[in-house]
């Protein structure tokens, strides 16, 4: 049995920290979110984002320039606090039962890391029925600049893959010009990830009963987002072009903090000792162009 001192409590601490950061940098899916979604480091509450879909390509130059500007289209994501608390009776320390506390702290350094792969698997889901800057939702058909939802009942399949490509390649700016995006990565979530699979890993197809190329033969990159369960949606998308669909704005990042003085409300009224996580950050959309996206049957 230990005696609770505050060297003690300082040791632990320490214990707690290192296994908390190494598992949290550690943790399976806890970068996948940068494959789909920029890092934007955030200065306040809140950031205004204008859309910038008036930046001209390169034109010939005859008598003068022909700027381009941002749009009158603002998009503002608001950061959220976030927290996960962890709870250490009094006991468990006196008993010297530290290899249940570090359990404890690598599912807590766990779930911290996922949270924004998290995250940005649900903006994907809500995607579907969540407005942007245009008014319209972020996957839509009715975006100006060219439709981005190729429909429901669309299975993850070589057919609808293409007709995907081609909504995406039909993508335009304000001034009618085509951006040329090009398909690198199929993103879906577990119900879907076999046909993506199938669909890309495969060097042979079927067709009317004779083994041929397949064109699709590791032609994408395939995203699987954990975190959508058995949701039926997926997309198309083009990750080459230096902006990505989705942004994690991060104000504070993920950090762990600790209340252990020997002096304290909690540990004379309760007997507790408490470790836990603390952020400041949200998930938004980026581009819409840059994606595709359709809702199996």
């Amino acid at each position: 049995m230990s005696v609770i001192t505050r060297e003690l409590l300082q040791a632990l601490d320490t214990n707690i920290k290192v296994t908390w950061q190494k598992r949290f940098e550690g943790a399976p899916t806890a970068d996948l979110w940068k494959k789909i979604a920029m890092p934007i480091n955030s200065k306040s509450l809140s950031e205004k984002y204008s859309f910038l879909g008036t930046v001209p390509g390169l034109r010939e130059f005859k008598s003068e320039r022909i700027p381009g500007t941002l749009s009158g289209f603002n998009y503002e994501i608001t950061n959220k606090k976030w927290e996960s608390t962890l709870d250490v009776d009094r006991d468990v320390i006196e008993d010297d039962n530290t290899g249940q506390i570090m359990l404890a702290v690598t599912g807590l350094a766990t779930k911290a890391a996922k949270h924004y792969t998290v995250l940005t698997a649900k903006a994907f889901d809500y995607g579907f029925t969540t407005p942007i800057y245009d008014g319209q939702n972020f996957f839509d058909a009715d975006h100006t600049t060219g439709s981005n939802y190729l429909g429901t009942a669309k299975d993850l399949n070589a057919t609808n893959v293409e007709a995907a490509e081609l909504l995406l390649n039909k993508q335009v700016d304000d001034r009618g010009e085509y951006l040329g995006h090009m398909g690198t990565a199929i993103i879906c979530g577990p119900e879907l990830a076999a046909a993506a699979n199938k669909l890309v890993n495969s060097r042979t197809i079927e067709v009317n009963g004779a083994a041929l190329d397949n064109p699709n033969y590791k032609r994408y990159e395939i995203v699987v987002l954990p975190h959508l369960g058995t949701s039926k949606k997926w997309a198309v998308a083009d990750l080459s072009q230096g902006l990505l669909p989705f942004i994690v704005q991060i104000r504070v990042a993920i950090s762990l903090v600790a209340k252990t003085d020997l002096n304290s409300d909690r540990a004379f009224d309760k007997d507790i000792f408490t470790w836990g996580t603390r952020a400041r950050h949200n998930v938004g959309y980026g581009n819409h162009q840059l994606i595709v996206g359709a809702i199996a049957s």
